[in-house]
């Protein structure tokens, strides 16, 4: 019988209790063509404010957190901007100029700092490299249904995606990684589940040291570029009621979606716990929420 242990923290009761600090290094130049700025926001998405102010960003952060982030315009806005509505705001500071404007991916990581309810914890230094709710919930199936449409669809073809589109595709390609890595594990450890909502996260009772040696580093996110062979057999259990794989793929060809390869578990590092307050620092592109769900007694 599985083991499944209810993940019921209220982590982000407040955007106070969840604080993100983006980290990166930037080389300023007088010369530079592109405005580095400081963008600090509680109960706002980096992507609406990116609309209002055309800036470029290295990665999208939590909405109901307190962030802070570095990103850059091709024109001065300002050296000092703040808005304040209620229980939200926004500050963007301007710190100087760069040669380059940033992209998506432009970031070593991130440092949290999470006031957590319950301290009673059982600290790691790893954790699977799952994606979270923030990122599944609510568009992976919205994905997966574009997906079944273009399979209907005689030429499987279509021009061009709108952005919101890719979202949710990129989030069915996430939930994929997630559950076929989770297939690959429970095949080879034992372990238990933390439950979420719907979700469940399957997490194998080993040490850092283990899964350095005999755990694959890196897992591939779909895509027609990508070698799939290691991958195929567990994505295909997930894909069984959906697609064939090779449909599946053909699928991801047309829209010319290439695939990536994730790491599979990361180390964590600066862990430090305070009374209830528990920071530490993460790679780019791991959610410091998942680390929670690993520590979780």
């Amino acid at each position: 019988m599985e083991k499944v242990f209810n993940f019921n923290w209220k982590i982000k009761e407040k955007p106070e209790y969840f604080l993100v600090k983006e980290v990166s290094e930037f080389e300023f130049d007088e010369k530079g063509q592109h405005f580095l700025y400081l963008l600090v926001k509680k109960n706002y998405n980096t992507k609406e404010l990116a609309q209002k102010f055309h800036f470029n960003y290295a990665g999208l952060k939590d909405k109901n957190a307190i962030t802070f982030q570095y990103v850059s315009t091709e024109k001065h806005i300002g050296n000092f901007i703040k808005e304040k509505h209620r229980d939200r705001f926004y500050i963007l500071s301007y710190l100087g100029k760069i040669k380059r404007k940033i992209k998506i991916g432009n970031l070593k990581g991130n440092k949290f700092s999470i006031k957590i309810e319950n301290p009673d914890i059982k600290p790691k230094k790893w954790m699977i490299n799952y994606y979270d709710l923030q990122r599944i919930e609510n568009n992976w199936e919205k994905g997966r249904e574009i997906l079944k449409n273009l399979k209907s669809n005689k030429n499987k073809t279509r021009k061009k995606l709108k952005w919101i589109e890719n979202f949710y595709i990129d989030s069915y390609l996430s939930y994929l990684w997630n559950k076929s890595f989770e297939y690959y594990l429970i095949e080879n450890f034992t372990g238990h589940f933390i439950q979420e909502k719907e979700f469940k996260f399957f997490i194998p009772e080993t040490d850092y040291s283990y899964l350095m040696e005999n755990v694959f580093k890196f897992w591939s996110i779909s895509g027609y570029k990508v070698n799939m062979d290691r991958e195929k057999e567990f994505y295909k259990k997930v894909l069984k009621n959906d697609f064939e794989f090779e449909e599946f793929i053909e699928i991801l060809k047309n829209l010319r979606i290439k695939g990536d390869y994730r790491k599979t578990f990361v180390k964590v590092e600066d862990l430090n716990i305070n009374g209830k307050y528990i920071s530490f620092f993460l790679p780019k592109g791991s959610y410091g929420t998942m680390y929670l769900k690993h520590i979780f007694k």
